[in-house]
This record gives C-alpha cells, structure tokens and sequence, in this order.
C-alpha cells in the first residue's frame, strides 16, 4: 500500500487527441517543488506524466489504469487534521451527458465514459485515502471537440462543495486555460510557482487566493493572452488562515526516505522567462511581483513587497543566503562556540568605529579643503589621456591665484549606437496590440534592424523570440475556436528568425488546413441536415439526426451536430407525446422509436411507448 502524500499527474502526448505542450512539464516542475522546496520523501511524491519513471514496480505512464491503481492503493494514516494532501492534474477534461471526466493518456473520444475517469470518481477516491485536508489543483485544458452543453467543471465545483474538499480551478468555467511558449509552462502552474516560492511554508489558502487572484490576470496581459482568472471552492468549515504547506507522512516502524540533497542538481527542468532577465515589471507600473524566472530548482530570492501583501523581516531572509532548516531541528538550536562570538563582537565594534570616523570626515571635509595647501602642485597639470571619468575635473590654481574653470570632457552631438537600437526596439514595443499577429510580425521586423554585434543584439533576438512564440500562441488560440482560417493566417506570420517556433508553425498549419477542410465538409452536412427538417414530421427530423451521424467527436463541428441531435430528438419525443394526447397512440409509438439511443430523450421515450403499448395516455 503506497503512501503519498502529493501527487502530480500531467500529459502531453494522447493517443487520441491533439497533443497539449506544457501538462507534462507543469506537473513535472510541481513534482519537483515537492522534493527540493518542501523536503518531501521521494516515496511520498508521485508523479505520472509520459516520461516519468517507474514507481516501484508499477509503471507510471498515465494510462487509466495506472491512474485508478495509483488512487486506489494509496491510504495516508497520519490522523493529524492539520496535514494537508495535494493533487495536481495538468491534461484534458470534458463535460459529456452532464457528467464531467478527467482524460488519461488513452482516452478515447469515441467512448468517453469507459475510457475516461469520472470527477465523481476521483475526488471520491481522494476523499477515501484518509482523514488529512484535500487540496486538489486542477489546469484543465478544454478540447474544442469534445464540448458539449454547459462547460466543464461545473460538476467538479458541486462535488468538492458536498466531499468538503478545497478546489482551484485554472479558470473559470466560461474562460480556457492558456500557456505560453516563452514560460514553458501554463500560465496557471507558473502563478502558483510563483506564489509557493514566495510564501514558502507560510503559504495558506487566504495568501494564496489572493495571490493567483491577482498575479494570473497580470500575466495574463503580459503574454498577451484572455484574462484568466482561477477559481477557488473553499468549504465553510475550511481554516484560510492554516498553514497548507505538504508535510511528509510516516506510518510506525517506517523509516522515512528522504530526497537527496544533490536532487536539486540532477535535474535540468527551470521554469524561468526571458521576460524577467530583461523587464524589472510587466506593466511598468508598480512594484514588480516575482517573476518565473525563479527557478524551481534553486533557492529564490523572495521580491520586497507584493500589492495587498505584508511580510515580517524577520521571515524575509533570501533562502539563497541561509540553509533551510525543517521545524524541530537540534542543529538549529546549537550555541555559538566563545571565540566565535568573540570575534563577531570585536568586529562590529571596529565596524563601528570606522563608521563614526568617516561620518566626522565626511562633515567637516569643507574645512579640510579650504586650508591653503603648503606645497602647491605644479601649475600645469598633467594632460588627461582617458576619457573614463563621468565627472568634471577638480578646478586648478592659475598663476595669478585664481581658480580656473573645470576642464569638461567634449560633448558629441550623435546618439551613441546604445542609444540608437533601445530607441528602435521602444519602437517595436510601442507596435504591439493584444490579439492581433499582424502587428508582432511588424514588431520583428522592427527588432530586426538591431545588428550582429550592436549593443542590444541579445535582447533584440530574444524579444523576437518571445514575440514569434505569442504569434504561434494566437494561432492556437483560433484554432481552440474552430477559426482554422485566422489560424493559418496567423501562423504564416511566424518568421525563421527562431527554428523551433518555425518548424512548429509549419507542422500545425497542415494540421490546420486538414481541419479546415473537415470543418468546411461537416457545416455543409450540418446545413443540409437542417434542411431536411419539416415540422410536426418526426421521420424529417429523423432523417436530418442520421445526416449528422458521418460528424465524429473529433472533428471540428461535433458540439453543434451533438446540440443539434439533442434538440431534435426532443422534437420527437414532443411529437410523440402530441399524438398520444389526441389518442392517436399507434402513431405516438411510431414516433417516439425514432428517437436515437444515447440521447437525452431516448429513456424517456422507452418509458413512454411502454404506456401507451398498455393503452395508457
């Protein structure tokens, strides 16, 4: 019986679906945070991803077997009410026949619920592991084939209300979970990253609401993307002012296995930003939040102040500067060996010494330099021969006692080339317009004008970077919206400057045209279908549900076709229903068996032909 304490599930590559980016990094990148920051025991830690090792001897590819094993074998017994369990899922999810599922790696869109994993399903196996707080973060990437009726979540938010389990949500129900190329992860799993690196173990759900509250949004602007916002389902009875941060369970008798301490240097995984090296805010206005590009991996350097936000100076020391010490640790409680606090003493009071001496000079230095000098230097000074200094020369003493003027360095009335290309990438800056591709691609070329060499060349080549990933970015963007022409378009802006965003701009436009051109098939059977449709004729509107059968679930079209078929076989049902009200049962039957099978209407009608086979109105 395994016993973890958190665990982390993302995926990148279905078997039957278009592959996501960056689920199989985020969940990696948690994973991580989970051994190096918070000093779990590597066997307390699960992470199933595509690539992930093995756990033991079970395989962690996450299938959904391996998932449902990986839930269904895991029992914490701790009985401490304070502990708190973490779950991470970074993958696809779906909504269908009002019933929301969680997609494994091997999920087959064609049979959703014997292929998917129920969220009544999981959270129940969550909630039955033991007696420990629930805390279930869940980066939902919504397929724009698979939707149908209300989005999905809706569910999930109802069943973590009743198990009285703690939820975030990446968005909110009637938004989409975005990522970006420059981060290398969601924009959600980079917030919370974020925000548990600068809490650290002072993190609870109160700081950490407010602080994916206020930080996804941003970033959300600053990457050019919709606004995100995430949404939290905290139960009435949950405490936000407790500590969350994971702590290690041990059952008795059972030595712990903790992380290596090398860990933090085994693994090549960061999650920093171009964005951070060269920009101190994303906004320019206020005080910066902390950026990704703190590295997981390393110790960060906790930013002043946050909006909202007060720290104590007593816990704002860098990690980077101090070991981190666990709670109950006797190393921290030994006392300084004599000498060594002799030492410290007798060199803060030199310190100070020094101090009162220089600010004594530093007051009268008027007097000092007023006093006539005793041996005058030479008249003529020597000629200066660098141009280094950045302040004016000290006046000289003519012959006749006067004082000359300073000698100034000569001003040249050319910008310096420095000067030159800032102004030229300002430029490009000011071109940029949320949504709109055209305009980054005019931006690039702006950047472009910054030479080999030039002062400036490395920031010119990462903004262009950056800004070819956010063109690919809204290329995918309308693609998710089943615009595979704006897409196409789009990502032909994508310029060569960087290889890696070419190459996949060009492999998703064949992707898109094939989708495109399915799209243009499926609107003409939809338009046909419609067509067909002659009202208070049940077998029209039969005809027209069997037109729209050839649209399968992953084809561009399959919500209005699945709408359309729910709607009209509610048609029948009320057709059926109409005629029987007149005592024209026979006719009523007739109708109500065409109602489609897997419909929301079909088990009504079965109930119905039933009644009126036995007369019955």
């Amino acid at each position: 019986m395994a016993n973890h304490a958190c665990i982390a599930i993302g995926i990148n590559h279905y078997q039957f679906l278009p592959p996501l980016n960056y689920g199989e990094d985020d969940a990696q990148a948690l994973w991580q945070f989970w051994l190096n920051q918070a000093d779990l025991p590597s066997n307390q830690c699960l992470l199933l991803s595509d690539t992930a090792p093995l756990m033991g001897n079970q395989s962690s590819y996450p299938t959904r077997d391996n998932i449902l094993y990986a839930l269904e074998n895991n029992r914490l017994t701790s009985g401490n009410s304070s502990n708190w369990r973490w779950f991470f899922f970074s993958g696809y999810g779906v909504r269908w026949e009002q019933v929301d599922y969680f997609l494994p790696i091997d999920a087959n869109p064609k049979d959703i619920p014997g292929t998917a994993i129920s969220a009544r399903s999981l959270l129940g196996s969550l909630k039955a592991q033991g007696d420990e707080n629930l805390l279930v973060f869940l980066d939902i990437n919504r397929s724009p084939g698979l939707q149908a009726g209300a989005p999905v979540g809706s569910e999930l938010v109802e069943l973590a209300h009743q198990m009285g389990i703690v939820l975030v949500l990446s968005s909110q129900l009637d938004q989409f979970s975005h990522e970006a190329a420059g981060l290398g992860h969601g924009l959600f799993t980079t917030t919370l990253l974020e925000a548990l690196t600068y809490y650290h173990t002072d993190t609870t759900l109160e700081k950490l609401e407010q602080y994916l509250g206020d930080r996804l949004p941003e970033l959300s602007q600053h990457h050019w993307r919709p606004i995100q916002t995430p949404l939290f389902v905290i139960p009435p009875q949950t405490n936000q002012q407790q500590r969350i941060w994971p702590t290690a369970v041990y059952s008795p008798g059972i030595e712990p296995h903790p992380a290596s301490p090398s860990m933090a240097f085994q693994s090549g995984t960061r999650w920093n930003t171009e964005d951070a090296a060269e920009d101190h805010s994303y906004n320019g206005i206020g005080t910066p939040k902390p950026t990704s590009g703190v590295s997981v991996l390393e110790s960060p350097t906790y930013p002043s102040s946050i909006p909202g936000t007060t720290i104590h100076q007593t816990e704002s020391v860098p990690m980077a500067m101090v070991p981190y010490i666990t709670h109950g640790s006797k190393s921290a409680s030994r006392k300084t060996p004599l000498w060594q606090q002799i030492l410290l003493w007798g060199g803060g009071a030199v310190l100070v010494l020094l101090l009162m001496i220089a600010a004594v000079l530093f007051r009268n230095r008027d007097g000092f330099t007023n006093e006539p000098l005793v041996n005058p230097s030479p008249v003529n000074p020597s000629p200066i021969t660098s141009p280094v200094a950045t302040e004016p020369r000290s006046p000289q003493t003519g012959s006749d006692g006067t004082l000359n003027p300073p000698t100034s360095l000569p001003q040249t009335g050319e910008p310096s080339r420095l000067q030159v290309n800032q102004e030229t990438l300002d430029q490009a800056r000011r071109l940029l317009r949320p949504n709109q591709a055209s305009l980054f691609n005019k931006a690039i070329v702006q950047a472009r004008q910054v030479k080999p060499g030039d002062p400036l060349y490395a920031k010119a080549r990462r903004d262009i970077t950056r800004w070819s990933g956010v063109i690919l970015d809204l290329a995918e963007g309308r693609a998710k919206a089943g615009n595979f022409g704006g897409a196409i378009a789009a990502a032909q802006l994508v310029p060569k400057d960087d290889w890696s965003v070419y190459g996949k701009a060009q492999q998703t436009i064949n992707q898109w045209k094939i989708l495109a051109t399915q799209q243009q098939k499926n609107k003409t059977l939809i338009q046909e279908a419609k067509q067909q449709i002659q009202p208070n004729q049940a077998s029209s509107y039969s005809r027209a549900i069997t037109t729209l059968r050839p649209i399968l679930p992953d084809q561009p079209g399959y919500d209005e076709a699945q709408q359309l078929t729910a709607q009209w076989s509610r048609t029948i049902y009320l057709i059926a229903q109409s005629r029987a009200s007149r005592g024209k049962l026979q006719e009523a039957i007739q109708s109500a068996s065409l109602v489609p099978a897997g419909t929301p209407s079909a088990e009504a009608a079965k109930v119905a032909i039933a009644k009126w086979q036995q007369g019955k109105r």
